[in-house]
């Protein structure tokens, strides 16, 4: 008996042991829920010095008694007792079990029933403290909710960036694009549709060299093969595109390559801005430039030239008043004087086809159709009747012709303008072909279209075809009938573009700024009264002596005493010494010029009559102001009897 005890005890004590070597608290109840053993752990955790402080206490008053926010916990609700009511483990990880000293911790706890003869006679339950648990799980549930917002908010501030980024592309007015390696355009933003005249869905797939004109696709594909080859960005790359409805369309290209998270080329992202209009400024610019510097070099040209042709002109004159009855000798000063006027008729022309000022004094309002029928009218013989003989046919369409607001303008240029494009129309279609003609009001501007089905110009022509000297007709043409346009067209503020291409015609586009004036005709000047103004002491001052020799000998034959100086220095030595009648003053001398002369006139007691003679054949600088007044000008070469008209209405009014 000893002996059963003994191993009962000893038994016991190894189970005791077991039980305390354990780290999980355990503890035993019986069916009413008195402890009826624990372990160290269960002792430690719940701070507890012996067991017999909790052997046949209730457990749940003990340690289970209130909830998590406070509240009692009844003890018909209590998990732990289900294991022996029911006959259920439980398991449970949300409530709070209580220390000796009052304080409560966060418990995860699992009952199980105690068996015996198939009788549940109580409960063995085990629990651990998961303080440290639990403060991990909040913080790992703060940083989860701490990352859920900031998720939140990388996807509102993405969602607001993508419609930032939407917006600006899709209200910009460039072209956003992709392209993939090879070259194929994969987005487009909608601005293509403005430039292009294409939806961005049309072009995917396709490529930039698609949309542009012929002469250029080549050229850029290369380039920007080049470029691509060594995946370098590129900026401001020009390229000539084709709009969907035919008319060309000048981009600047930008892009930067598009490389994969390895480094692998995928193909380039890049803007497209229209510089149509910026580059027929520039042309325009570079256009007008081109007619100005030519228009210096051609004014001293002209001037010297007229010098020449006024000393030629003049002796012919004087030769033809002594040897009127000499027929032969008239025929031939006559045959000169016509050689004389054609040099100046030309010299004239040079200065014309350079002019680009406005010079309103002869502009009068008129009807741009009357003006495109009376130049139709004009070129009628060569497009009409030639070609009848040549068994060709010029079909000419004037339906486009709509009534528009009136121009200012003068009248003989704008026909010249006209004449011009259509014999350059006509010579484009040596077989015949359509010439259509067409105006229409655009805000304040009217515009004239004039169309061929020709030969069409090659892009480098077409830069070209405003330029002074060149031609396609050599060694028919002199190069100067467009170039003359262009002058006429910039003197009336307005302006003239081209459109052509190769096989398939040009186009010229005419802008004149509207006026709401009536058209009218040039009113025809009264022809002016001469009179006979005799013995005037006249002072001629010219660089050229023959010039004064000239004068000297044509005026002294009219009755006047005449003096002559060749410098501008001595003329105004000249008056301030003697009272002259007349002043004949050429502008351009060395040293001191006509304007110098002019202005010490003006400034004497007495003040003589003024008339400029001069080969210069642009506008003078005289003005209405009193010290630079003057009665008259003559361009040289003259005729005689003009300066003798100028001179005797001159002093007509004096005499009125």
């Amino acid at each position: 008996m000893r002996q059963h005890t003994s191993e009962l005890n000893e038994s016991k004590e190894q189970v005791q042991l077991l039980l305390d070597s354990t780290g999980e608290a355990i503890y035993g109840i019986d069916s009413d829920g008195n402890c009826t053993f624990s372990n160290a752990a269960c002792l430690r955790i719940l701070g507890y010095k012996e067991a017999r402080q909790l052997i046949g206490r209730n457990m749940h008053d003990l340690i289970h008694h209130t909830k998590n926010d406070g509240t009692p916990y009844p003890i018909e609700e209590c998990c732990i007792y289900q294991a022996f009511r029911e006959g259920k483990g439980t398991h449970v990880d949300n409530e709070v079990l209580w220390r000796a000293d009052g304080t409560r911790f966060p418990a995860e706890y699992m009952s199980y029933p105690i068996r015996k003869d198939n009788k549940i006679i109580g409960a063995v339950v085990t629990f651990s403290d998961i303080t440290e648990r639990k403060r991990k799980d909040e913080e790992l549930l703060m940083l989860k909710e701490t990352l859920e917002q900031r998720v939140i908010e990388r996807t509102e501030s993405l969602r607001e960036s993508e419609e930032r980024f939407r917006s600006l592309v899709e209200n910009t007015n460039d072209w956003i694009w992709e392209v993939n390696e090879h070259t194929q355009y994969i987005y487009a933003s909608p601005q293509v549709c403005g430039l292009l005249g294409y939806e961005p869905d049309e072009i995917i797939g396709m490529t930039p060299f698609d949309l542009m004109t012929p002469e250029n696709h080549q050229s850029v594909r290369k380039l920007f093969t080049e470029i691509a080859g060594r995946q370098e960005p590129f900026s401001r790359l020009e390229n000539s595109n084709l709009h969907k409805d035919g008319h060309t369309v000048i981009l600047e290209t930008s892009g930067v390559p598009i490389l994969g998270p390895d480094g692998s080329f995928k193909g380039y992202r890049g803007i497209d801005r229209d510089i149509t209009d910026r580059k027929k400024a520039e042309q325009a610019l570079i256009q007008s430039e081109k007619l100005k510097s030519i228009g210096t070099i051609t004014a001293g040209i002209s001037h010297e030239f007229n010098n020449l042709l006024a000393i030629i002109s003049g002796n012919v004159q004087l030769l033809e008043e002594t040897y009127k009855g000499h027929e032969e000798l008239m025929s031939a000063l006559h045959t000169i004087k016509k050689a004389s006027d054609d040099g100046a008729e030309i010299s004239s022309k040079m200065l014309e086809f350079t002019k680009t000022s406005q010079d309103t004094k002869k502009f009068v309002s008129s009807d741009i159709r009357k003006l495109i029928m009376q130049s139709l009218d004009f070129t009628k013989p060569r497009w009409s009747n030639e070609a009848q003989i040549r068994n060709i046919n010029y079909q000419i369409d004037k339906e486009g012709l709509k009534s528009t607001s009136s121009i200012m303008c003068n009248p003989t240029e704008i026909r010249e303008v006209f004449i011009n494009i259509i014999n350059n129309a006509l010579d484009a279609m040596p077989e015949g072909g359509r010439l259509s003609f067409s105006t229409w009001n655009r805000e304040n501007t009217v515009f004239a279209g004039i169309s061929d089905t020709g030969e069409g110009m090659p892009e480098d022509v077409k830069k070209r075809v405003f330029d002074p000297f060149f031609t396609t007709k050599t060694p028919l043409g002199t190069g100067l009938g467009m170039s003359m346009t262009y002058g006429i067209m910039t003197r009336h503020g307005g302006k003239i573009e081209v459109e052509s291409e190769l096989g398939k015609g040009s186009t010229f586009t005419l802008q004149f700024p509207a006026t709401n004036n009536r058209a009218s005709l040039i009113a025809t000047p009264g022809l002016e009264q001469e009179t006979d103004e005799k013995n005037l002491l006249i002072l001629v001052v010219d660089d050229e002596v023959d010039i004064c020799a000239i004068l000297d000998k044509y005026l002294s034959r009219a009755g006047h005493k005449v003096k002559t100086v060749n410098n501008g220095a001595d003329a105004i030595d000249k008056i301030k010494a003697e009272d002259f009648d007349l002043i004949l003053c050429d502008l351009a001398m060395p040293d001191v010029f006509g304007y110098d002369v002019i202005k010490s006139a003006r400034g004497l007691g007495k003040k003589p009559k003024i008339g400029i003679i001069t080969g210069w054949g642009e506008k003078l600088k005289i003005t209405n102001e009193e010290d630079m007044k003057v009665e008259f000008i003559v361009k040289k070469p003259f005729d005689l009897s003009e300066l003798t008209n100028k001179i005797n209405v001159a002093f007509d009014i004096d005499s009125r």
